[in-house]
């Protein structure tokens, strides 16, 4: 039976297995997978979910360390196979369930419908089971500061607003005696929520407890004053006078100046930040709103003002500061207006600006008024049109970040996520016409960039158009040439909203946001900016940070590295690109120039195997740990060459995929290496191609695919070979000979390494004489020569340890390793292999750590240390999985079998590894498989199939050349 999962966050974290509670023991696997429930079936970038588990300075192994977290995560979920659950993106992961699996999607659900409800009734109904999913305070025992801090605050909020609805809707309803016992709960833990005490001062003086209800006000009254120093808000003050009067009937508003603009009707998305807007707008002080044109902040700010108009009895003024425009509306003029909202006549206004700001701030001391403020430019053009006390409220929205407000709260503003967008287009456009394009309507959304002037814009000209498909307009909008044109109608114009930002900047400016929008990297450091301007990095970033300030350019956190992210959305980079006057190759090549210098030097610090660059005189990389580096700009570096090979700037897109390789190899980047080593070949120049084959050699045989590998191997010994260039041939050579290796021809490996020996000794490259000599022990290993074998590793070794060379010692120490397993050495063997292994790890090369452990687990067997076998198999086996290292899994599957507690467990694992040893291209591993399937039979009892099984692992490691393993297998089958 299928096991079906569910998942709890509304209270303490649960996971749900089939009806039973599972414990998930790690905190970081608690954290990982809340980070993930948080953004359900959405994907969360690694960076974040690193953050998530370390905070804001992850250590540079942090990105292989979440992959095993993942791994382990999915272990736990029996989610290793299918991967059904937790789902692997390019910039992150995703978790992906069902409403009735996740009680916070229920929660939503239940709130969405709530305010859609045909009734009270059924609006309370809704209300009251969406409470009823809480089990205490949201991610409970969850250990992450950045998730407190944001999705718990938020999650905890969107409770009590619920909480608000439903006692509102009971209290309509006449269910007050039902709603006293659990108010007088709420007003307990939560004695600074002015709401709560309002519906317990209600339900008590309509059920018909006065003296109670005034009770109420008075301890309302001492905890606001003795923790905030403010008086009770004018609704319970209201209803405080109400209940004085003897009164039942509903309370009686006082009217005054209501200035806002019509609420929107089609408002949809944002309930976090309505949530957070309306609860503290009914507490006062000062809110901001603040985000890029076309976000979206006016609606949300006249949505907000409308949903807390009750709160403001004595009015609510409204502004639009024109913040945007080239003539703002001064300080004077403002004050000149709001003072006439508020009575005064023309002849009482005082001239100075000084005076006005004390009038106008004596005329809103206690009183409940809401000021909005939209559209501001700057903090001095706002500062003197704020309450000078807390009785009131202001509600400001600019472009700009205002941080210089004092005591303001800022609700930053970005674009829609995916569903609120979709959302808001379905609203507009009509539910039928979205479900029946239902990837149209996606790809509408997706080039309006989830943007809402955007999307409104798209949605009016559909619904101007009612014969049109969803389709069309996806195809016109699809052409980034002419999308600013389809998004326009009448007084709605998405590139004239962008274009006030971009006008208000001088000369400089608008042009680093040009040249930068025509990058197209996901994201990128300050430092870009300096190659595309010509300016030193500290100008640079000024640049970039001003326009951070214009909100062009998003702060998108740090990376592995601890260098500041920078971000364009899309619609501002296609906007940028349409302004853009300059030749797209021609602004870009100091840039690619630039990267490639950077990465050619962090590329010098790494281990590199079967292909080493011939040295040149390079600058050290001074940006830190280079592979950390690599981690933080790969998907920069993945799109740089890209965007080279297209732009015809070929020779640096070759180049960066060739000095992005050794990179790829360390972090086991298969996919990434074979698009870039693809792109490469395609646009290299013919000096620079061998190298390409080599690491696409060196690539084939990472992925076990050595008939192709050889092929690579010897495009590259050949291409070298006609250039004269020795250095590299000897490494094609040294290629071809290790595939011979691993398809079992002993004899043409010892030619080919010879050759390539030969040639590394004439260029003088040690290094090189290294790899070969490793190699050289091992086949002497395999074939039995045990003492040549240790004379090879040993040189190697005394080699190695001259250069100082990490990988080389390494190579060294692994063969030495295993030569000691064959040799009997066991407890010198586990030695060498958990010396390689650290080393590996040290390095930050799971691959190589992955292979090291099978062999560490093999030793440890031999010495019947079956515990420590089995967890260093575990963790090899993560890596396989993860990577799908079809090699690794037959290694683990061989090993297991030995181990297995039945006969049936060790034939089925055995099965395993024969069969998909039967597809590898590998005569040594057919061999081995072949051989551990026989030692499964005889435990099962069926001894002439075992004896048959043997026969063939003997004669097909014999013709390998593996007489060691051929002697071993005979020695212990003998009858």
């Amino acid at each position: 039976m299928r096991r079906r999962w569910a998942f709890r966050v509304l209270g303490s974290l649960q996971v749900i297995d089939s009806g039973r509670v599972v414990e998930l023991r790690s905190a970081k696997q608690r954290v990982l997978l809340a980070a993930l429930l948080m953004k359900a079936n959405a994907p969360v970038s690694s960076y974040e979910l690193m953050e998530h588990l370390w905070g804001d300075e992850p250590s540079g192994a942090a990105r292989a360390t979440l992959q095993t977290y993942v791994m382990r995560l999915r272990q736990s979920l029996d989610d290793l196979a299918d991967r059904k659950l937790v789902r692997t993106w390019p910039t992150g992961y995703s978790i992906h369930v069902e409403d009735d699996q996740l009680d916070l999607l229920t929660f939503q659900k239940l709130r969405a419908e709530a305010r859609r409800a045909p009734d009270l009734e059924t609006e309370a109904r809704l209300l009251g089971e969406a409470a009823a999913l809480w089990r205490g305070p949201a991610l409970d025992q969850v250990s992450s500061l950045r998730m407190e801090q944001t999705d718990v605050q938020r999650l905890n909020e969107q409770r009590w607003e619920v909480l608000e609805r439903r006692n509102d809707a009971e209290l309509q309803l006449g269910r007050h005696d039902q709603l006293v016992d659990e108010l007088r709960s709420l007003v307990a833990e939560h004695p600074l929520r002015e709401r709560f005490w309002y519906q317990l001062m209600l339900a008590l003086h309509r059920s018909g407890q006065q003296a109670q209800a005034l009770d109420v006000f008075r301890r309302a009254s001492e905890v606001l004053a003795d923790e905030l120093g403010i008086d009770p808000n004018a609704e319970l003050r209201a209803l405080h006078m109400e209940v004085l009067a003897g009164s039942s009937a509903p309370v009686a508003v006082q009217a005054g100046p209501s200035w806002l603009p019509p609420a929107v009707g089609d408002f949809s998305g944002r309930a976090d930040e309505v949530a957070r807007l309306t609860t503290g707008l009914r507490a006062g002080g000062t809110w901001t709103i603040t985000g890029p044109g076309g976000v979206g902040k006016t609606s949300l700010a006249v949505h907000c003002a409308h949903a807390v108009r009750d709160a403001f009895p004595d009015g609510q003024l409204y502004l639009n500061l024109r913040g945007g425009e080239q003539q703002p509306v001064g300080p004077a003029a403002a004050l000149d207006r709001l003072l006439r909202g508020l009575g005064v006549s023309g002849g009482a206004i005082p001239s100075s600006v000084e005076d006005r700001v004390d009038l106008y701030r004596d005329l809103l001391s206690d009183r409940r008024i809401l000021v909005v403020l939209d559209n501001a430019v700057n903090e001095a053009q706002v500062r003197p049109l704020l309450p000078g006390t807390t009785s009131g409220a202001a509600l400001v929205t600019s472009r700009a970040a205002l941080a210089g407000l004092e005591a303001a709260h800022v609700v930053p503003l970005d674009v829609l996520p995916q569903d609120d967008a979709l959302t808001l287009l379905r609203t507009a456009v009509g539910e039928a016409r979205c479900a029946a394009e239902p990837r149209a309507a996606q790809e509408i959304v997706a080039y309006c960039g989830q943007l809402p002037l955007a999307l409104r814009v798209a949605a009016a000209r559909l619904v101007a158009r009612p014969h049109w498909q969803l389709a069309k307009l996806a195809g016109r909008l699809s052409d980034e040439r002419r999308r600013f044109d389809e998004l326009s109608l009448g007084d709605l114009d998405v590139r004239a909203s962008l274009a006030l930002s971009y006008d208000g900047l001088d000369a400089s400016h608008q042009t680093a946001f040009r040249l930068l929008s025509l990058v197209d990297t996901p994201d990128f450091p300050a430092w870009t900016a300096s190659p595309l301007l010509g300016l030193d990095v500290d100008d640079a970033e000024d640049h970039v940070e001003a326009l951070v300030d214009a909100r062009l350019v998003d702060y998108a956190g740090r990376d592995a590295a601890g260098q500041v992210r920078y971000r364009l959305h899309d619609l501002l980079r296609a906007f940028g690109r349409e302004a853009a006057t300059e030749d797209p190759a021609e602004a870009l090549k100091a840039l690619f120039e630039q990267w490639l210098d950077l990465a050619t030097r962090a590329d010098a610090e790494l281990p590199h195997q079967a292909i080493r660059l011939e040295p040149a005189e390079l600058a050290p990389f001074d940006l830190g740990d280079a592979a950390t580096w690599f981690d933080a700009e790969w998907q920069n570096i993945h799109a740089l060459v890209t965007q080279a090979a297209a732009l015809g700037l070929g020779a640096q897109a070759a180049e960066l995929a060739i000095r992005s390789a050794a990179f790829c190899d360390l972090r086991a980047r298969f996919d990434d290496w074979e698009q870039l080593n693809c792109i490469g070949l395609s646009c290299a120049p013919p000096e620079r191609k061998p190298v390409l084959f080599q690491q696409r050699g060196i690539l084939r045989a990472r992925m076990h695919d050595y008939v192709a590998a050889s092929e690579n191997f010897q495009a590259a010994q050949e291409g070298f070979a006609a250039t004269g260039d020795v250095w590299g041939e000897a490494y094609g050579w040294y290629g071809m000979g290790w595939m011979h290796e691993w398809s079992g021809r002993s004899a043409e490996a010892r030619e080919a390494h010879r050759q390539a020996m030969t040639r590394f000794v004439a260029s003088g490259n040690p290094h090189g004489e290294i790899e070969v000599l490793c190699s050289l022990g091992a086949i002497e290993r395999r074939a039995g020569g045990l003492a040549a074998a240790t004379g090879y590793l040993e040189r190697a070794r005394r080699l190695a340890n001259s250069l100082g060379d990490e990988q080389s010692e390494l190579m060294a120490t692994l063969e030495l390793g295993r030569l000691h397993q064959f040799t009997g050495e066991l407890a010198r063997s586990a030695e060498f292999l958990r010396s390689s292994l650290a080393a590996a790890r040290r390095m930050g090369d799971p691959d190589m750590a992955a292979n090291i452990r099978l062999f560490l687990a093999d030793t440890l067997i031999r010495s019947d240390e079956v515990a420590l076998a089995e967890e260093q198999l575990r963790l090899a086996w993560e890596f396989f999985e993860e990577h799908d290292d079809r090699q690794g899994r037959i290694w683990v599957w061989r090993l297991r079998s030995g181990l297995a507690s039945s006969p049936q467990e060790a034939l089925r694992l055995a099965s395993l590894a024969l069969e998909q040893a039967r597809e590898m291209d590998s005569p040594p591993e057919f061999g081995r498989s072949l051989r551990v399937l026989g030692n499964a039979l005889e435990r099962a009892g069926r001894a002439e199939e075992a004896r048959e099984h043997w026969r063939q692992a003997e004669e097909t490691l014999t013709a390998a050349g593996f007489q060691a393993e051929v002697d071993e297998l005979r020695l212990t089958t003998r009858s």
